[in-house]
C-alpha cells in the first residue's frame, strides 16, 4: 500500500500542531511538530535532497494523522509527550535501562541529609544532577564526606528525638570527623552552614567555600582541636587542587553554561555535556545514543535537550550548542518556564565560548571513539559468536537463548530469574521471574528444575512463554546440564552450560559444557565465550536484583509487624511508598500521614 499524497494534504491544516506516521500494523513510528502542518508533510512527499532517514521513514509510513493547536508552544509540548508515550523508533530518544542518578540535600529539615534519589519531587530539597556516571557520583559523595563535617547517621535527627534521648552516634562522630549532630553537640543552625558550603561546592562556587573552611580551621587550632583543623586543612588543599585543575574562566566567575558536543558515525552519537559553573568546568557527562536509522546532528541535539532537560534538576544561564537546531524559541520558552528564569540557546561562532563548545567535541569524540571499539565486539559477538555456537551445537538456526539463574541467602527469599537473547541482542522485555514454591532450604539445583518445569509447563497457553528457545543455558556443570536435558527430552531445545573449569587464569574458567557431557574450551577472546558470558551474568544480575527487592520488602514488613494494628494491606502502602524500613524511619509524621492517615502514623513515628 502506498501511502495518497493528496488526501493527506487534503485533510491537514494550515496550523500549528503535530502529526503522527504510522506503519501498516498501525504503529506509530515517527512524531513531529510543524508551525505549519500542510507545508511541513508536503516536504516529505519532495524527491530531491531527502536524508536517508526519509526515505526509510516514508517507505514504512502507511498512515498519517494530525493533530491541530493553537500555537507552535503547544505543538512542542504536545510532541514531548506522545515521543514519551509512543517511543517511535524515527524519534532520536535518550534510551537507557536505567533512571540516572541525582544528589538529594534535603535542606529544608532541622538537620539535612545528602542522598541520592532516581527522581526529582517537590519536596523542599535540593536536586544536583541528572549524572549518567552512578560510580562518579558515589566518588563525589566520598569527597564531600572527606572535606565536610557531615553526619552518617542513618535515621532522621530532629531537635525532638535529641531532646528524647534518641541520637545514636554516627560512624564519623567516632572517627572525630562529625563535631556531635548525632549526639546534639551541633545546632541546627550550625549544620545548616555546613550544608550551604556542601551546596556552594556542588555548584562550583569554590572561593567563599575555602576562605570559610581556613576561618574555621583557625578557630580549630586556637582551641587546641588539631586533628579535626588537620582535616579541613587537607579537605582546603584537595578543593584547591580542584579548583585550579577546572579553572576555564578565572576573569569572569559569573559564567554559568552547559556546552554540548556531538561524534555521530551512522546510526550512533556520543553526545559531551560540559557543565561550567563560576567559570570552572564542574562536571562532564557523556551519553552514548543509537538511532533506528542515521540522524542528522540537529535532531540529535534536539532529542537530547529535550530529554535531557525535561528531568534536569540544574540549569544553566546559557546552553552552547555546536550547530543550529530548529525552533530555538520555543526550547527556550520551555526550558525558562521549567527553570523559573530566563535561558538563551547559542551557537558560537568565535572567542571563549566557542572554545568550550570545541573542547565538548574533542571529548565526544575521545569518548566515541573509545566506546566504537565495544560496538564493534557487541556487533563481532552477535555475529561470529552465535555463528560458532551454532557449529558447536549443530543447530539449523540459533535466534534465541534463555538463561536461567538461581538467588537467595541460605533458601530464604529464593528466586528464578529467566533472561532472553533474541536475534543478536537482550530481550528484557522478555525476562521473567519466578518466586521458587516447592524447595525449602539452599537448593539451588532442585529451584533450577522447579523454575524450568514451570517456564515450559506454560509454553501452550500463556503467550508471555509461547517462544521456545533455541538453546537452554545454565551457570552448571555436566550434572546439572545431563539433569536439565533429561528434564526437557519432550521439548526441541538444547541444554548448555558455562562452568568453571580447573584452568589457573580467571579469565579463562569459564567452560561451555555440552548436553553429551563433552566439555569445550573456548579461548579468552573468543566472542563466543564473551556471548555467554555475557548472557549468563545478565542471569545472575536480573536474580540478584529480584532477590533483593523481596529481601527489603519481607525486613520492611517484618519490622512493621511488630506495631500494633499495622496489618498486611498498611504494611504493602508503606513499602510501595517508602522501600526499605530505614526509610520509613527517617520520614516525617505527614509524609507518613500521607500513606496511612494521621492517627496510624503516629502510631508508626511512636
Amino acid at each position: 500500500m502506498v501511502i495518497n499524497q493528496k488526501l493527506v494534504l487534503k485533510n491537514a491544516p494550515t496550523k500549528p500542531g503535530v502529526y503522527l506516521m504510522k506503519d501498516k500494523a498501525g504503529k506509530v513510528i515517527y512524531v513531529g511538530k510543524a508551525k505549519d502542518l500542510k507545508k511541513r508533510l508536503a516536504s516529505y512527499f519532495l524527491k530531491k535532497d531527502q536524508s536517508a532517514k526519509t526515505v526509510a521513514l516514508m517507505e514504512r509510513v502507511q498512515k498519517i494523522e494530525t493533530i491541530g493547536v493553537n500555537s507552535e508552544t503547544e505543538a512542542f509540548l504536545l510532541e514531548n509527550e506522545l515521543i514519551k508515550k509512543y517511543i517511535p523508533q524515527f524519534n532520536v530518544i535518550m534510551r537507557d535501562d536505567k533512571n540516572y542518578l541525582y544528589v538529594r540535600i534535603t535542606v529544608e529539615e532541622e538537620f539535612p541529609q545528602i542522598l541520592l534519589a532516581r527522581r526529582v519531587f517537590r519536596d523542599g530539597a535540593k536536586y544536583f544532577g541528572p549524572y549518567a556516571s552512578s560510580g562518579a557520583v558515589h566518588e563525589g559523595l566520598k569527597f564531600i564526606k572527606k572535606v565536610f563535617p557531615l553526619c552518617t547517621a542513618t535515621q532522621k535527627i530532629t531537635s525532638d528525638s535529641l531532646k528524647k534521648g534518641q541520637g545514636r552516634a554516627c560512624l564519623n562522630y567516632h572517627l572525630k570527623i562529625c563535631p556531635g549532630v548525632c549526639v546534639g553537640k551541633v545546632s541546627s543552625r550550625e549544620y545548616h552552614k555546613t550544608i550551604d558550603q556542601v551546596v556552594r561546592f556542588l555548584r562550583g562556587n569554590y572561593e567563599p567555600v575555602i576562605k570559610e573552611l581556613k576561618q574555621e580551621m583557625e578557630k580549630l587550632s586556637e582551641k587546641k582541636e588539631y586533628e579535626r583543623a588537620a582535616r579541613i586543612r587537607d579537605g582546603i588543599r584537595s578543593l584547591e587542587t580542584i579548583s585550579e585543575r577546572q579553572s576555564v574562566v578565572k576573569a569572569n566567575l559569573s559564567v554559568n553554561e552547559d556546552a554540548l558536543g556531538v561524534a555521530r558515525s551512522l546510526n550512533k552519537a556520543m553526545i559531551v555535556l560540559l557543565q561550567v559553573r563560576s567559570g570552572r568546568v564542574l562536571n562532564q557527562q557523556q551519553y552514548a545514543i543509537e538511532t533506528k536509522y542515521e540522524a542528522e546532528i540537529p535532531e540529535i541535539l534536539a532529542g537530547f535537550l529535550r530529554d535531557y532537560y525535561l528531568e534536569a534538576a540544574d540549569f544553566p544561564k546559557v546552553i552552547l550548542l555546536p550547530e543550529e537546531i530548529e525552533g530555538v524559541s520555543l526550547f527556550e520558552s520551555w526550558m525558562a518556564k521549567m527553570a523559573g528564569r530566563k535561558i538563551k540557546i547559542v551557537v558560537p561562532s568565535k572567542g571563549r565560548q566557542r572554545a568550550v563548545v570545541r573542547l565538548a567535541e574533542s571529548n565526544a569524540q575521545m569518548k566515541f571513539n573509545q566506546i566504537s571499539g565495544r560496538w564493534k565486539l557487541e556487533k563481532i559477538v552477535a555475529t561470529e559468536g552465535v555463528d560458532k555456537l551454532r557449529d558447536i551445537l549443530h543447530l539449523k538456526k540459533l535466534e534465541r537463548i534463555e538463561a536461567y539463574d538461581i538467588s537467595n541467602i541460605q533458601g530464604t527469599d529464593s528466586v528464578g530469574a529467566m533472561v532472553v537473547w533474541e536475534k543478536g541482542k537482550m530481550d528484557k522485555g522478555q525476562y521473567r521471574r519466578f518466586k521458587i514454591k516447592t524447595v525449602v532450604g539452599p537448593n539451588d539445583f532442585a529451584s533450577l528444575a522447579e523454575v524450568l518445569r514451570r517456564r515450559f509447563s506454560h509454553q501452550a497457553g500463556d503467550a508471555k512463554f509461547s517462544n521456545l528457545p533455541d538453546v537452554v543455558l545454565i551457570d552448571g556443570g555436566k550434572g546439572q546440564v545431563s539433569t536439565i536435558t533429561k528434564a526437557l527430552k519432550n521439548y526441541p531445545v538444547v541444554v548448555i552450560g558455562i562452568a568453571k573449569g580447573s584452568h589457573s587464569r580467571t579469565k579463562a574458567k569459564d567452560d561451555l559444557v555440552l548436553s553429551t557431557g563433552k566439555v569445550v574450551i573456548l579461548p579468552d577472546n573468543s566472542p563466543t565465550k564473551i556471548l555467554l558470558q555475557n548472557i549468563r551474568d545478565e542471569a545472575h544480575r536480573f536474580a540478584i536484583a529480584y532477590h533483593t527487592n523481596l529481601r527489603k520488602k519481607r525486613v520492611v514488613a517484618s519490622g512493621l509487624k511488630k506495631i500494633p494494628g499495622v496489618g498486611a494491606v498498611t504494611q504493602k502502602k508503606l513499602v510501595r511508598k517508602f522501600g526499605s524500613l530505614a526509610a520509613v524511619r527517617r520520614a516525617s509524621e505527614a509524609e507518613i500521614a500521607s500513606v496511612v492517615g494521621e492517627k496510624m502514623a503516629k502510631r508508626i513515628r511512636n
